[in-house]
């Protein structure tokens, strides 16, 4: 177990200020909480490739708090209320799912991941650290969107963090969204023009409405957007 005290004493208050100047406010718990996650991480990096992102702040900026501020800033996905059914897509290590999970119990979270590897460490990670509004969904997108009766045409949220361009992530992302239900496609400060235009065309070919990025700052000096489309 993880002392909370020692978290705090090593980065909590550094980690504070950038998350309040997001707007954004963790528990004791929460942090200890992370804090194991991102333990847990480091050692199963010895087996797979999960990420590198594993030093204390890079881990704490860049995967938690990355994954979470899309929800604490962006209008339509702020006004998510509870019971939501979130698909993460290509999940890997676990984010944004399992800060999702962690910051909202109410929600269900379905982590789909083809990697059997990958799949089997989401399914260890979830049951010891008892999260139980966590699924893990070990296959592709597109044949859970056809063959998985809990996500298919079901998903208010469809997760899409470092998987890949728009394009491609769109069309296996689709299937999974029930009627207003929402892609979140997090990208970088300034997402490449092409890769706009061509998510554009594929998002109007499957009756998606696609936005203009939304951009906003990760504290406390990265930019970062997401790409939001809804189902019509």
């Amino acid at each position: 177990m993880v002392n909370p005290r020692a978290v705090t004493e090593e980065s909590l208050e550094a980690m504070q200020t950038l998350l309040a100047g997001a707007g954004v406010e963790l528990g004791g718990e929460d942090w200890a909480f992370f804090e194991r996650l991102r333990l847990h991480i480091l050692a199963r990096n010895a087996l797979m490739n999960l990420t590198r992102l594993t030093a204390r702040p890079d881990f704490f900026r860049k995967q938690v708090l990355d994954s979470l501020l899309p929800f604490e800033v962006v209008p339509d996905l702020k006004r998510l209320g509870a019971g939501c059914l979130v698909a993460d897509l290509g999940s890997g290590a676990g984010f944004p799912g399992f800060v999702l999970a962690r910051m909202h119990p109410s929600w269900d979270i379905g982590l789909i991941e083809r990697t059997q590897k990958k799949a089997a460490f989401l399914e260890e990670t979830a049951a010891a650290f008892d999260l139980q509004n966590v699924f893990v969904v070990p296959m592709d997108a597109l044949e859970a969107g056809r063959t998985v009766p809990l996500l298919a045409a079901r998903c208010e949220v469809v997760c899409a963090r470092a998987v890949g361009r728009m394009a491609p992530v769109t069309r296996a992302a689709a299937p999974l969204l029930r009627r207003d239900g929402l892609i979140v496609h997090y990208k970088g400060g300034d997402p490449d023009a092409q890769e706009l235009a061509d998510a554009r065309r594929t998002a109007a070919g499957l009756g998606l409405k696609m936005q203009e990025p939304f951009r906003y700052d990760l504290p406390p000096d990265a930019k970062r957007s997401v790409v939001l489309m809804a189902k019509r």
